[in-house]
C-alpha cells in the first residue's frame, strides 16, 4: 500500500489514494498522478520514493520550511517530471518565499499542463500582480471567468488589477461585476468606493462606503476610508466620528491614528495632532508617514532639528518618500543649512515632486 498523497491548494487539502486499487474512481489528481506513473514505467520503490519526498514537502509547508518544501517538491518532480501537483506546491512555497518568478515559472507548467485548472491562473495571477505585471494578471483573471463566470472575487482582483494600474473606470466596472454576483461582498463596495475617490466623485464613494459598513462593519479600514473622503469634503465633523469608529472597531490600527492626527493638523490642533501620530508610531515603529507628519508638527512649533530627525525616521523607512525629503529641506533651510536643503529637494525632484522642483529652482544654485 502507498501512503496518501496530500494537495496544497490556497489551503492544504488532503486526498488519498490507492494506485493499484482499480475497483475505486480516482480523482482528477489521482489520475494525472497514475498516468504519470505509467508514462514513465517507474519501479515501486521509485513511486514510493517520490511520493515519501511529495508529503515531506507538505508537512515542511505546514511547518512553514518553504525552502525544504521547495526542495522535496522538487525531489518529486525529479522522479515524475509530470506530476502536476508537485509543480503548483512547489509554486505556492515559492510564493510564501516571494520568489515570485519562479513561482509564476512552476504556475505556467500547471495552466500548460491542464489550462482548465482555474486555481493555477489565480496564484499566478495573484505572482504577476505582486510584481507589478497587472495586465498579465488582468489575463489569468479573465481566464478564470471564463471558467467560472460567477467567480466573483476573480472579477474582484481584476478590479484590483485596473486600481493598481490608476484605470479607475475599469476598476469600478470589475467591482461592479463582483457586487451583482454577490451583493454582500463588502470589499468591493470599499474598494469601488475608493475608485469613485480617486475620481473625486466623493458622494458616490461614500454611499460605497456606507454599504460596505452595513455589510461588515468589523472592517476598520472601510471607516478609515470613509473619514478620509469627508475629510476631502471639508465634512471635518463628520470625518472625525468616522476615524473615531476606526480606532474603536480596531484600536492597534495605526492608518486610522494617522489620518485622524492628519485631520487635527489641518483644524490646527497640533497636540492632538501630535497625540495621534505619536500612537500610530506606537503601533508600528516602521510607519514612515507617521514620522513625516510628526515632522511636520515639530516644524510647526519651531523644533527644527527634532522635525529633521522625524523626517530622517520617514526616509529611513522609506526612501522614496518625496513629501519627507522636501520637508526635510524646508527645515534645513530653516537652520542655514542651504547646501542639505538643496539637496533634500533635488532629491525630491528626482522622485517626481513638483514641489521640490519649484523649491530646488528658486533656492538652489
Amino acid at each position: 500500500m502507498v501512503k496518501p498523497i496530500k494537495f496544497i491548494a490556497v489551503l492544504l487539502i488532503l486526498y488519498t489514494s490507492n494506485l493499484y486499487a482499480q475497483d475505486v474512481e480516482l480523482t482528477v489528481e489521482e489520475k494525472a498522478f497514475k498516468d504519470s506513473i505509467e508514462a514513465l514505467n517507474l519501479d515501486f520503490a521509485t513511486v514510493q520514493r517520490a511520493k515519501e519526498a511529495y508529503n515531506q514537502g507538505i508537512n515542511q509547508f505546514e511547518s512553514k520550511d518553504y525552502k525544504g518544501a521547495v526542495a522535496s517538491f522538487g525531489s518529486s518532480i525529479n522522479l515524475f517530471p509530470r506530476f502536476i501537483n508537485a509543480y503548483f506546491n512547489r509554486g505556492v512555497a515559492y510564493l510564501q518565499m516571494k520568489n515570485y518568478e519562479k513561482a509564476i515559472r512552476d504556475f505556467t507548467t500547471v495552466i500548460d499542463s491542464n489550462n482548465s485548472k482555474a486555481i493555477a491562473y489565480s496564484k499566478r495571477a495573484e505572482a504577476y500582480g505582486t510584481v507589478g505585471k497587472y495586465n498579465k494578471a488582468i489575463d489569468d483573471y479573465r481566464a478564470i471567468v471564463k471558467l467560472q463566470p460567477r467567480n466573483a472575487v476573480a472579477y474582484y482582483n481584476m478590479g484590483d488589477m485596473y486600481f493598481m494600474k490608476e484605470e479607475y473606470l475599469g476598476a469600478i466596472q470589475e467591482f461592479t461585476r463582483a457586487i451583482k454576483i454577490d451583493n454582500n461582498y463588502a470589499y468591493s463596495y470599499n474598494d469601488r468606493g475608493s475608485s469613485y475617490r480617486r475620481l473625486e466623485k466623493y458622494a458616490e464613494a461614500i454611499m460605497d462606503y456606507q454599504k460596505a459598513a452595513s455589510i461588515s462593519p468589523e472592517l476598520a479600514f472601510i471607516y478609515n476610508n470613509l473619514g478620509s473622503t469627508r475629510k476631502k469634503m471639508g465634512r471635518y465633523e463628520e470625518a472625525l466620528r468616522a476615524f473615531n469608529k476606526a480606532v474603536e472597531v480596531n484600536p492597534e490600527f495605526y492608518i486610522a491614528y494617522n489620518n485622524r492626527g492628519g485631520l487635527y493638523f489641518e483644524q490646527g490642533k497640533m497636540e492632538l495632532a501630535l497625540k495621534d501620530f505619536n500612537q500610530a508610531i506606537k503601533i508600528n515603529n516602521k510607519y514612515a508617514p507617521a514620522y513625516s507628519n510628526r515632522g511636520s508638527v515639530m516644524y510647526q512649533q519651531e523644533k527644527y532639528k527634532e522635525a529633521i530627525a522625524d523626517f530622517d525616521k520617514a526616509i529611513q523607512h522609506n526612501p522614496k518618500y518625496a513629501n519627507a525629503y522636501v520637508n526635510r529641506g524646508t527645515s534645513k533651510e530653516m537652520i542655514r543649512d542651504i547646501d542639505g536643503a538643496c539637496s533634500d529637494w533635488n532629491k525630491a525632484k528626482e522622485l517626481g515632486s513638483k514641489q521640490g522642483k519649484k523649491y530646488q529652482m528658486n533656492n538652489c544654485y
